[in-house]
């Protein structure tokens, strides 16, 4: 017990000497990787997040484990690549969260963000992302380390870091390569502000929700690939297949799809056309009296999703609701490349569905278990939170993920 209490005290002294180090701005600490901190929030703010803001947000009654400790949050810039783009070098940026005062070596969760609107509604920026808080609160807030990345063109990698300048990327909107570029090197990354922090790292956990579900999965790929240990996996609606998710949507409308689902169109056309290098196509799918407005969302010169509309046939072109038309165009090749589950899974994952949501349909939530059952793999489970929504399935989903991560690391 007195030991547990002398590392407790050892490692409170050096988050706190780091913190006092910041005072003059960010900390580099080598190959291109700094971090700052930019906040701590206390036991009652994450519980505040737990028992008022997320059941507001999701607009459902949860249940989640109190808060323990207060937490430090650091904003990380670090070096990456753009694979579609010849490896282009790009600096990108995330968020690392530290508990406090609960030891040195602490089991370690990779939070991959769904889709937003604003380019700073993303981890780096957690007063702006209420997702982002209820995995502060929930896990960091429970001894955790939380870490979460920007995907490429979100964020700010030069805010308050002289030389750096505010990033001029586009978003990576669905880009695999690019996902799982930026989640292993924001990991690779993290581990070193952690270390430089005084901090070790355990068990490594990956969630996500959404198009972080999308991420997540294909996060999980590229590490199996590298040799990167993974204790579990678990999402929530996660999208796995895109062309499955926007084939629906065109050809085959539900009641109760969200009014929203056209930004799927916006986003992923722009996206593909920058980052796989095909010029005008966004404008091949988009019908010419929204091409602009879409076009000003696309690149966060908008948040205002007004301008969108939520009859798909007054958003995109005729042509791609010909399903033959939509699998054979150069957009529908590349959203069908856009999957992440056809492969031998090693790592055990829980997909989490909704019964209600209005994204992500019942079987596209079950698909990564039947694709792997389907070749004699058990290591998928779809579970499903019930009668949710988009919203519901992540806020029910979260302290599922947490009761099964404590079984697997032993607390």
């Amino acid at each position: 017990m007195r030991f547990r209490v002398l590392i407790c005290a050892i490692a409170s002294l050096l988050l706190a000497g780091a913190a006092q180090a910041q005072a003059n701005g960010p900390v580099g600490i080598g190959g291109g990787v700094q971090y700052e901190l930019i906040a701590r929030w206390d036991v009652e703010r994450l519980n505040r997040i737990l028992q008022v803001d997320t059941p507001a947000f999701a607009d459902v009654a949860v249940t989640y484990s109190p808060a323990r400790n207060a937490v430090q949050l650091y904003r990380v810039t670090y070096p990456s690549v753009v694979p579609e783009r010849g490896n282009r070098p790009i600096t990108a940026t995330g968020l690392v969260a530290v508990p406090e005062d609960v030891g040195a070596s602490l089991p370690l969760v990779s939070y991959q963000h769904g889709t937003v609107y604003g380019k700073e509604e993303v981890p780096s920026f957690p007063e702006n992302s209420q997702e982002t808080q209820l995995m502060i609160a929930q896990f960091a807030g429970q001894g955790y380390a939380l870490i979460g990345a920007d995907y490429f063109g979100m964020g700010q990698p030069g805010l308050g870091q002289p030389g750096l300048g505010d990033s001029a990327e586009p978003d990576g909107y669905a880009v695999k390569a690019s996902h799982q570029q930026a989640t292993h090197d924001m990991l690779v990354a993290s581990r070193q502000v952690l270390g430089h922090l005084g901090v070790s790292t355990t068990d490594l956990f990956l969630t996500g929700w959404s198009q972080g579900g999308f991420v997540t999965m294909a996060m999980t790929e590229k590490l199996e690939n590298v040799g990167v240990g993974i204790k579990a996996v678990a999402t929530a609606s996660a999208p796995v297949d895109f062309f499955a998710l926007l084939n629906g949507f065109l050809n085959f409308p539900r009641p109760n799809d969200a009014s929203w689902v056209g930004v799927l169109f916006v986003f992923s056309p722009f996206s593909f056309e920058n980052y796989y290098g095909v010029p005008g196509l966004a404008r091949s799918v988009l019908n010419d009296d929204v091409y602009e407005t879409a076009k000003s969302l696309y690149e966060r010169k908008s948040a205002d999703v007004s301008g969108i509309p939520s009859d798909l046939r007054k958003l995109v072109r005729s042509d791609y609701f010909d399903p033959q038309f939509f699998a054979n165009s150069a957009y529908g090749r590349l959203v069908a490349a856009t999957q992440a589950y056809r492969w031998v899974i090693r790592t055990p994952v829980r997909n989490y569905y909704g019964e209600a949501d209005e994204v992500i349909a019942t079987p596209l939530g079950q698909l990564g278990e039947t694709y792997q059952r389907a070749i004699g793999n058990d290591r998928v489970e779809a579970i499903s939170t019930g009668n949710t929504t988009h919203r519901g399935t992540f806020a029910l989903a979260v302290p599922q993920w947490k009761t099964w991560f404590d079984s697997l690391s032993g607390r």
